[in-house]
């Protein structure tokens, strides 16, 4: 585990060391990180994230693509994942992961308000072992709230339940409540801390995931991005692990 943390804070001071410094507008920042679901532009990016769960010796790498199309006050993005699973005996085996398919409306934006409401597919495509075996649906209501031009306070709940599943499958019935304060600074780096907690109200549970945040602006409508996300409860490290994740954007 140490050398995993020791990685990760390799690939942040990597960022750090090689980004150009070259002021960027705060309110620019603000929408081309990323972060504020309430910011409407289009990019593509690309995620490679990895995690290790301690039972059965585990390890998963997957290749995020994310392509967002914004129009307006509308966004439609599409994430499809090829994903890698290491079962420490056959080695990594390849195939098609999870694909997520989001709608959102900011339907009303202030200097120091803002509102959007979503909804996300899960759409079934993933290989078996490789991803969700759901035909889910994710709807989500975000408010943003302007401290001041650099920092924000947003919070987004979002209940996700199966439109269709497998019999022996157990029912999808999950509620996660995203909320987070974001540091968007002159120089072009962006801070984010998000506490997420959720319940699980199939199986009665309790979790949080805390998730710090660190980009940097390259200029040019590039972004270098790297975040992890620790569970709080020790069974959830065991089966999922901790997730590190690097990745870079490209607004248009």
């Amino acid at each position: 585990m140490r050398k995993i943390f020791s990685l990760f804070g390799c690939i942040i001071l990597s960022i750090n060391i090689n980004a150009q410094n070259t002021p960027t507008e705060v309110d620019k920042l603000r929408t081309e990180s990323g972060v504020d679901p309430t910011r409407i532009n289009s990019r593509a990016g690309y995620s490679l994230m990895y995690y290790t769960a301690q039972d059965n010796n585990r390890s998963i790498v997957t290749n995020r693509l994310n392509l967002t199309l914004g129009v307006n006050r509308w966004s439609f993005s599409v994430k499809p994942d090829i994903t890698s699973v290491n079962d420490g005996i056959s080695g990594f085996q390849t195939g098609l992961g999870d694909v997520k398919f989001n709608i959102l409306n900011a339907f009303y934006v202030s200097d120091q308000y803002a509102l959007a409401g979503s909804v996300e597919f899960g759409l079934p495509f993933a290989k078996a072992g490789y991803g969700s075996p759901y035909f889910s649906v994710t709807p989500s209501f975000v408010f943003s709230y302007t401290i001041n031009p650099g920092f924000i306070l947003a919070v987004q709940p979002q209940y996700s339940f199966a439109l269709e599943k497998s019999t022996h499958l157990p029912d999808l019935n999950m509620l996660t409540v995203r909320a987070f304060l974001a540091k968007f600074t002159k120089t072009g780096y962006f801070f984010v801390f998000e506490p997420r907690p959720s319940y699980d109200f199939e199986n009665k549970s309790f979790d949080l995931i805390i998730s710090p945040i660190v980009g940097k602006s390259l200029g040019g409508g590039f972004n270098l991005i790297g975040l992890m996300e620790v569970p709080v409860k020790k069974e959830t490290i065991d089966q999922r692990g901790i997730l590190f994740q690097v990745g870079f954007n490209k607004n248009f």
